[in-house]
């Protein structure tokens, strides 16, 4: 079976961006002008607000721009940006004042597929922002593509989750260690997001003012009541287990490490029949609660 992170290393961008001297021959530096770089159509799934342009023009006029935009070459000319929309909307912004903003330093690739150049996007954008519960989960949902054309040509990932797979990409781009749990996790709150609550309560979402717990608590409430929620300025609140909820769980708990036990282990009929007597009670507890 194909170990993960290696497989991982086929789509690391930090080769073009390390300190490597063949980095310079291989992605050469171009100052290309901000009208001739095109935006690519998959980063519309991305936030580009005014005001955070605005403060990263003006970053950019103080200290200048210290990480340089990926764009690859078209077949036909020209030019798109794969990593850099917002430095060059910052750019673009900063040129109609001063033109010495009208062109934009890039590294440039000269050969990447179209399926690359979009992996290579959404990843790109781990390395280089914060994104939203929407955002995260939509660079690493981008991915299920490749990973699924990644199976077709390599038999060894049979077996491999692709959770696994996208974590172990996501982490050869950030430099952070993320697991196939938490893109699990994360794809599945945005879907809770994205289907479950009012326009509302999404939005907050969206501004990182909920937590996934609040996301969970919301989806399973109607939109009458999250409407009601929302005007209140209320969140929805974890359910108070009573006392005898938490019994019963304890109890439950027990009795399962008691059977198992008694599975693994000689006990006497006076054992087995204590626990059976012990369960029926709490069975007869468990319904009588409900």
């Amino acid at each position: 079976m194909a170990s993960v992170s290696d497989i991982a290393k086929g789509f690391t961008i930090s080769g073009l961006i390390d300190a490597d001297a063949r980095t310079r021959e291989r992605f050469r530096v171009v100052e290309i002008p901000v009208a001739e770089i095109s935006d690519h159509p998959a980063n519309v799934a991305y936030s580009m607000d005014e005001e955070g342009i605005r403060d990263l023009a003006a970053s950019i006029r103080k200290d200048g721009i210290t990480d340089l935009p990926l764009v690859r070459r078209l077949p036909e000319g020209g030019y798109q940006m794969i990593s850099g929309h917002r430095r060059k909307a910052a750019y673009a912004l900063l040129a109609e004042d001063d033109p010495a903003f009208a062109k934009l330093p890039c590294r440039v690739v000269d050969r990447m597929s179209d399926d690359d150049a979009i992996v290579l996007l959404h990843t790109a954008n781990y390395f280089t922002r914060e994104l939203n519960v929407l955002e995260r989960a939509e660079a690493s949902r981008a991915l299920k593509v490749e990973v699924a054309e990644m199976r077709k040509s390599d038999p060894s990932l049979k077996g491999v989750r692709t959770e696994d797979i996208k974590a172990a990409i996501i982490s050869a781009h950030t430099g952070k260690k993320v697991s196939g749990k938490t893109v699990q996790r994360q794809e599945r709150t945005a879907h809770l997001v994205e289907e479950r609550l009012i326009p509302e309560w999404r939005e907050e979402a969206v501004a990182g003012n909920l937590t996934d717990a609040d996301i969970e608590r919301l989806s399973k409430v109607g939109t009458d009541e999250q409407k009601r929620l929302f005007a209140a300025g209320d969140k929805p609140r974890a359910p108070r287990e009573d006392a005898l909820e938490g019994a019963l769980r304890k109890a439950a708990t027990q009795l399962s490490k008691a059977e198992k036990a008694a599975s693994e282990s000689a006990v006497t009929d006076a054992a087995r029949s204590l626990i059976a007597d012990v369960k029926a009670s709490v069975t007869r507890l468990e319904e009588a609660s409900w």
